[in-house]
């Protein structure tokens, strides 16, 4: 059985005093299976948080089925299942971290007397036992995201959905949320993300779905992801001039830096005159090297074209 499935659902927003209706999703289907770990991609404004919130029915989709472990996603059954961390977590300030992690912890359901236990084991997971007695007003907001961790997983749900779950977090942090995130899936858990970063998706995703403009581009297994791009040669030249740059065959990709440029080609010829023209001109080189085609490549270039089915 999948844990979720999403049957061709849509979504539109009213936009102004006219009511007209804005699409925000559209015909967006996806199945996740149980205990895989899915990442759910795409640009800012492409749908991704407006899904995430049809499927924990806080908004009411205007066409189309979800179902979280067979159960309709509307249905009280279906939500018990369910832990969730949003992308902007907020929290009564006023509360330590102990009280709020009670009301969510209650609000799950589960018996008073397993509470405290339970609470205690979640927080140890994020490493916050610590912070328990503290207000949420002197919370930073990666320790915040950390609360937001621990309520999202107290009561052990079988379907997890993290929303930019790295948010506000240093290195260290990042690190034990995605050691955490691969225990909650080695456990058992079916792990739904969204992220920005294309980098712990790779590490932590069995696959990945990509939206642009509401509407889902395909569907990738990060095993086959390396079939699907090729990859490319990659040019960083220091403070260039204007003339060189003039003189240099055309890259499929520029990007400034500080004081600095990076060139994309895509195959070894063309990069190699321009490493030799740069060169010539007595140019500062950065970096000259092949860089493997991965989830970010992929991503970038089915936003340049719309020529990528999935797999």
């Amino acid at each position: 059985m999948d844990a979720l499935q999403l049957n061709s659902i849509s979504y539109a927003y009213r936009s102004d005093w006219l009511l007209k209706r804005v699409p925000t999703i559209r015909d967006v289907s996806l199945e996740v299976a149980a205990g895989e770990s899915f990442g759910f991609l795409g640009h800012n404004g492409a749908g991704k948080t407006t899904a995430i919130k049809c499927i924990l029915n806080l908004v009411t989709p205007q066409k189309g089925e979800i179902k979280i472990l067979g159960h309709d996603s509307r249905s009280i059954e279906s939500r018990k299942q369910v832990g969730y961390l949003p992308e902007q977590p907020y929290f009564y300030d006023h509360l330590t971290v102990m009280e709020i992690m009670d009301m969510y912890a209650a609000l799950t359901g589960i018996p008073s007397g397993k509470r405290r236990s339970a609470i205690d084991a979640a927080l140890e997971k994020v490493h916050l036992q610590h912070r328990a007695k503290s207000r949420m007003r002197s919370l930073s907001k990666g320790l915040t995201q950390r609360v937001a961790m621990a309520q999202a997983i107290v009561a052990e749900p079988r379907v997890l959905i993290l929303d930019e779950p790295f948010s506000g977090l240093d290195p260290v942090g990042r690190k034990e949320f995605a050691d955490l995130i691969r225990s909650l899936k080695k456990e058992g858990a079916t792990i739904f993300m969204s992220s920005h970063v294309l980098s712990d998706v790779e590490q932590l995703c069995d696959r990945v779905s990509i939206m642009k403009q509401g509407m889902i581009q395909g569907v990738f297994s990060l095993a086959d992801i390396q079939e699907l791009t090729h990859g490319h040669y990659e040019l960083v030249i220091q403070n260039p001039s204007e003339n060189l740059l003039n003189e240099l065959p055309g890259a499929n990709e520029t990007v400034s830096l500080e004081r600095a440029i990076r060139l994309h080609y895509p195959d070894k010829t063309t990069a190699h005159l321009a490493l030799e023209k740069s060169i010539a001109s007595k140019a500062e080189i950065g970096s000259f090297a092949f860089v493997h085609g991965g989830l970010e490549e992929l991503f970038v270039k089915l936003f340049q074209s719309n020529d990528v089915q999935g797999v």
